[in-house]
C-alpha cells in the first residue's frame, strides 16, 4: 500500500498537525518519515513536510516531536509586526508584490535556513512536494524532490521552497526565483491554489511505483472556525455594510467550496483509505494564521489535543496499519 501524508496550510495553526503526528509517532515508535512513502504540504504544511524529510547532516530527519519545539520558538519572531512594509524590494518584477508586506522576510528565511540548512530537494529521505504560486505568470506550481520527477522549478534548496510555499501575499514579500529554463518567477503561498493539497498528493502518488494494495491517504487540517473570515477582508471591514458582509460570504465559498468538493471526491475514490483529520478550534481561539500570542498558542494546543482525542479511533487504526510495508 502506498502511504501518503498531506498537510494543510495555516500559519501558526501548523502546531495542530504537528501535535497529532507526535501522538502517532509515540504510538508507533517511529518517525513520521518511516511511516509514509510520500509527504506533500502547503504553506506551513509544506515547511513541515520539508523538515520531516530533510536529512540533517546526512542523518535522520526531524521527528514531529522535535518540530513541536521549533514551532514555538519561531512563531513570535516570524510574525513580529514591522513598520507595514517588511522588506524594501529592489527594483524589478517582484517589487509590486513586495510593497506593503506586513512582515519582513528575514526572520522566516533565517528560521528555514537554520532548520533545513543547504539541503536540496533531491536529497530528501523520501518523496516530498510543496505547492506554490507564481504571480508573474499566474501559475500554480509545486517543488518536488526525494525521488519524485523534478517539476519545472527544478532542484531548489529546501529552504527556498519552504519560504516560497509560505509567503502569503500581504504577510510576506514574494520570493524571486529563476527556474532552470531561465524564467524569472515571483513565488508566493501555495494556499492560494491548494490550501488543502490532498488532491495534489494523490495525483503525485499515482505517478509512483506501487503494489496492488492501493493507496492510503492521510490528510491533516490545521483547524477550522465558524467565525473565520476571508484572507482578503478583515472582520472589521465585513461588518461595515450588508454588501461587504455578502462579499465575505462569497469569498468564503470561493476559498472553501473547491476544497469541500475535492474531499468528497477523494472519499468516493478511496473510501476508508482516505482519512481526513481536522480540528474545530476551541472557543476564543483565533483562526488567523499570524496570531502568535501566548493566549492563542494555548488555544491551539488545546484544540490539537482535543482533535487527538476526537480521532482516537483513527489514530489507533493508523498506528497499526502504517508501519506495515
Amino acid at each position: 500500500m502506498l502511504r501518503i501524508l498531506s498537510i494543510d496550510g495555516g500559519g501558526v495553526r501548523g502546531i495542530i498537525p504537528i501535535i497529532w503526528l507526535a501522538h502517532l509517532e509515540k504510538r508507533t515508535g517511529r518517525r513520521t518519515a518511516e511511516l509514509f512513502d510520500l509527504i506533500v504540504g502547503t504553506s506551513v504544511g509544506g515547511m513541515i513536510a520539508l523538515a520531516l524529510t530533510c536529512p540533517r547532516g546526512g542523518g535522520a530527519p526531524y521527528s514531529a516531536r522535535e518540530l513541536r519545539s521549533l514551532n514555538f520558538t519561531s512563531a513570535k519572531s516570524i510574525f513580529q509586526r514591522g513598520h507595514g512594509q517588511g522588506d524594501l524590494p529592489a527594483p524589478g518584477p517582484a517589487a509590486a508584490s513586495s510593497v506593503g508586506s506586513m512582515y519582513p522576510a528575514q526572520p522566516l528565511q533565517h528560521f528555514l535556513e537554520e532548520v533545513l540548512g543547504g539541503t536540496r530537494l533531491s536529497e530528501a529521505v523520501l518523496p516530498v512536494a510543496v505547492t506554490t504560486c507564481d504571480l508573474a505568470h499566474t501559475q500554480a506550481l509545486h517543488f518536488a524532490g526525494g525521488g519524485l520527477d523534478q517539476s519545472v522549478l527544478g532542484d531548489a534548496p529546501m529552504a527556498l521552497a519552504g519560504r516560497a510555499t509560505g509567503s502569503l501575499p500581504r504577510f510576506f514579500p514574494a520570493v524571486p526565483y529563476t527556474d532552470p529554463a531561465g524564467r524569472a518567477r515571483e513565488l508566493v503561498d501555495g494556499g492560494l491554489a491548494a490550501d488543502d493539497p490532498a488532491l495534489v498528493a494523490y495525483a503525485l502518488g499515482l505517478s509512483q511505483p506501487r503494489d496492488d494494495d492501493g493507496v492510503l491517504l492521510v490528510s491533516l487540517g490545521t483547524g477550522t472556525s465558524g467565525t473565520s473570515v476571508s484572507l482578503l477582508l478583515s472582520s472589521e471591514q465585513t461588518h461595515d455594510t450588508a454588501d461587504l458582509q455578502a462579499l465575505s460570504r462569497d469569498f468564503a465559498m470561493v476559498f472553501g467550496g473547491p476544497g469541500q468538493l475535492m474531499r468528497e471526491g477523494l472519499h468516493q475514490i478511496l473510501g476508508e483509505d482516505y482519512v481526513r483529520i481536522q480540528a474545530r478550534l476551541l472557543p476564543g481561539t483565533n483562526h488567523a494564521s499570524n496570531d502568535a500570542g501566548a493566549k492563542n498558542i494555548l488555544g491551539l494546543l488545546g484544540s490539537a489535543e482535543k482533535m487527538t482525542l476526537d480521532t482516537a479511533g483513527e489514530l489507533r487504526r493508523l498506528a497499526e496499519l502504517l508501519p506495515r510495508k
